[in-house]
């Protein structure tokens, strides 16, 4: 390297995926690692982030045009968070360091318009908070000391897992607390005691519908230090609060998955709520997962880390038993209260539709049965209409969106299905539309089967749409809303729903997995969960730890005021085991259990994962494909000299959901023990080649195989 280098290497965002090497013209200011830039590519300004200097190439280079304005360098923590997940989850430079910023960063058609609108930003900025962001750091931590509001009283147990977070040799700490047993309350006060230090924190919830709640608590606590950012907000707010954190007018930072690449510096804690959860896995390349890349963040930080959940994930729960989390305990709740659990056999009110016996001997769905009143058993009726007399509050939980699961002909028993993708669509609007929830697509109910064209459609089975019906019906005066994706149209419907809900103006509330995950509603005596077997016999090795999370939060969202609380189920399946042990809320019983048949069947936590998927226009050219890349993978596992007995690959076959928006799905899948990296077992050319990759979705460590 020259002293006075005159060229850089630089990872264009917009443009490629891999790096390219620039000219540096002669008055150019010194650039700095993570620095935002302005680059030629072909004909196109692009957005792209400076690396390091080179040696000048043998051929010939096009000069940087500018420094992208208004911006900073990214900080190189986070760069080199960027190269570790590009390494880690197998993907190109471009497409890492893509995460670092939101969407209007790297938009190189919208340049001058972009400029335009950081500058009104800047304008209606107070001009020296960006200059003495130190200043304003020391302002705001004299405001967290002085503010009453801060003060938490904590429980003896909740000042003790305290000290274990910042006493532990391990900087990672599991904080596995029972539903209601107050981990919030030690999450705000770790992050007071670390900002009083003048460090920040980053704070991971996994869903939106959580950000009110978690967002209420810390902004109480810590007032405008704090900086939300999520998908639900406006353009304009998000990146109003992407460049607050950027120029350092942010202590705390709240986000969902997306936000553990907040451009925070100084990081001296990353909290992860709710750290099982499966919505902190992306499934678009780079398939990252946002509580693995949030430990190694900390790492990079030199950072404390708290994973907090009252049903921990297996891969959680072996990193302590191998000593590489600490782990601390909240066994208590708040209320003081267990909840009463009743256990309904639903198989006693059940009743087959009026199909034929051909069809019937045809389809084995559990959403071809019906019950009295369609959905809910008349027990868990009366008990949701006792609970609105005494004034309470219940929540009924089915994870089905829509009116209807499928519609049915009764002539063949095929059910109407996407055109795009193979799976039956859902009935919404009372069965006056179906659509599907994979790609989209959607139009008013058939009425003609398109396999033997007969009128003879029904409606099966059951959604939450029916369900909110059912009770409005059932119940004269309900108040009740619905909580699912499909209502949740803007950060505004969410917070009203919530808000009218924790006001006492509804009775009831209806949704799907959402409202097991977290929420508090002191007012909820009575949690109805419906189906709850549908997810625990779906071909996936982690059916069973999923079922027994969604029942064991649904549960916990009972009883956490002043009056003892209720669980109602409602099951075609008794006496499993899986079942059996969220209502007794063994959670140590279950991961011990689950543990054991994991390691048996040698998979995760014990062993790696790589998913490798195919998209192609038919299924035949998917599988010749993935001949293809077996045949490479297996060439350079013996050039690696990898032990046999300690990999596997099976495939290619086609994905249980063989096609989805018109595309074809073929997966090849890797298992091997946990020391080989995943760069090590896929051959470079996999990665590299263009046509090819184009292809290829690498999926390390997925969270399903559908």
């Amino acid at each position: 390297m020259t002293e006075n280098p005159t060229h850089g290497l630089f990872a264009v965002i917009d443009a490629t995926s891999f790096e390219l090497t620039y000219k540096i013209p002669v008055d150019f200011p010194k650039l700095s690692y993570g620095t935002l830039c302005i680059v030629p590519v072909q004909q196109r300004k692009c957005t792209a982030v400076f690396l390091d200097y080179c040696e000048a190439p043998r051929f010939a280079c096009k000069e940087i045009f500018q420094i992208l304005p208004w911006t900073r360098p990214l900080p190189n923590t986070l760069c080199n968070l960027a190269l570790w997940l590009a390494s880690y989850y197998l993907v190109g430079k471009g497409r890492a360091f893509r995460l670092l910023a939101p969407a209007f960063v790297w938009n190189s058609k919208t340049l001058a318009t972009r400029e335009k609108r950081f500058a009104k930003f800047f304008r209606k900025t107070d001009a020296g908070a960006v200059a003495q962001k130190e200043n304003t750091s020391t302002k705001i931590r004299g405001e967290i000391i002085n503010k009453e509001s801060t003060h938490i009283d904590l429980r003896p147990e909740q000042d003790e897992a305290l000290q274990k977070i910042f006493s532990a040799t391990q900087s990672v700490t599991l904080l596995f607390g029972v539903t209601g047993s107050g981990k919030t309350e030690v999450y705000l006060s770790a992050a007071k005691r670390i900002m009083l230090g003048g460090k920040r924190v980053l704070v991971l919830v996994p869903e939106i519908s959580l950000t009110p709640q978690m967002t209420s608590r810390f902004r109480n606590a810590f007032g405008d230090s704090l900086s939300v950012v999520h998908s639900m907000l406006t353009p304009v707010e998000y990146e109003r609060e992407w460049f607050r954190i950027h120029h350092g007018l942010a202590q705390i930072v709240l986000g969902v998955r997306s936000a553990v690449f907040a451009p925070l510096e100084n990081v001296g804690l990353i909290i992860v709520d709710e750290e099982h959860d499966s919505s902190y896995k992306c499934d678009e390349m780079p398939c990252y997962n946002a509580r693995d890349v949030a430990v190694k963040r900390a790492t990079l930080e030199n950072s404390l880390c708290v994973l907090g959940s009252a049903t921990p994930s297996l891969e959680s729960y072996a990193n302590v038993k191998q000593g590489r989390y600490n782990l601390a305990i909240l066994e208590a709740r708040h209320s003081g209260f267990k909840s009463q659990v009743n256990v309904y056999d639903a198989k006693q009110y059940l009743s087959f539709p009026s199909v034929n016996q051909r069809t019937l001997k045809k389809i084995s769905r559990s959403s071809l049965l019906q019950f009295e009143n369609n959905v809910n058993i008349p027990p868990n009726i009366e008990k949701i209409r006792e609970n609105k007399e005494r004034g309470e509050q219940s929540m009924v939980i089915l994870n089905r969106r829509g009116f209807a699961n499928f519609a049915l002909c009764t002539s063949c028993g095929n059910a109407l299905l996407c055109p795009n993708c193979s799976v039956s669509t859902t009935l919404h609007s009372r069965c006056a539309t179906e659509r599907c929830h994979y790609c989209g697509f959607e139009t008013p109910t058939r009425k003609l089967c398109s396999a033997c064209g007969s009128h003879d459609i029904v409606a099966m089975g059951a959604g939450t749409q029916n369900l909110e019906d059912e009770l409005t019906n059932s119940i004269p005066g309900l108040r009740v809303a619905r909580l699912d994706r499909d209502v949740l149209t803007s950060n505004t419907r969410l917070g009203e729903i919530l808000h009218n809900f924790r006001s006492g103006d509804l009775d009831c509330l209806v949704g799907t997995q959402l409202l097991a995950k977290g929420h508090d509603f002191p007012r909820v005596t009575l949690i109805a969960i419906i189906h709850v077997e549908d997810g625990l016999f779906l071909p996936d090795f982690r059916a069973s730890e999923r079922t027994f999370q969604l029942l064991t939060q649904a549960a916990g969202r009972a009883g956490r005021g002043k009056i003892p609380g209720t669980v109602a189920v409602q099951s075609l399946v008794i006496g499993n085991p899986v079942i059996d042990l969220a209502l007794q809320t063994d959670v140590q019983g279950f991961l011990e259990r689950e543990m054991q048949i994991r390691t048996l069947a040698w998979h995760p936590p014990l062993t790696r994962q790589i998913l490798i998927e195919i998209s192609s226009k038919t299924q035949d050219e998917g599988i010749e494909i993935g001949e293809l890349v077996r045949e490479d993978i297996v060439e350079h596992w013996k050039k690696q000299q990898i032990d046999p007995t300690e990999a596997r690959l099976v495939g290619p076959q086609p994905a249980t959901l063989e096609k989805l928006k018109n595309i074809f799905r073929v997966q090849l899948s890797i298992t091997t023990l946990k020391k080989y990296h995943p760069a090590k077992l896929i051959p470079e050319k996999l990665l590299s080649d263009k046509n090819l990759s184009r292809k290829l979705r690498f999926d390390v460590d997925p969270q399903s195989f559908l």
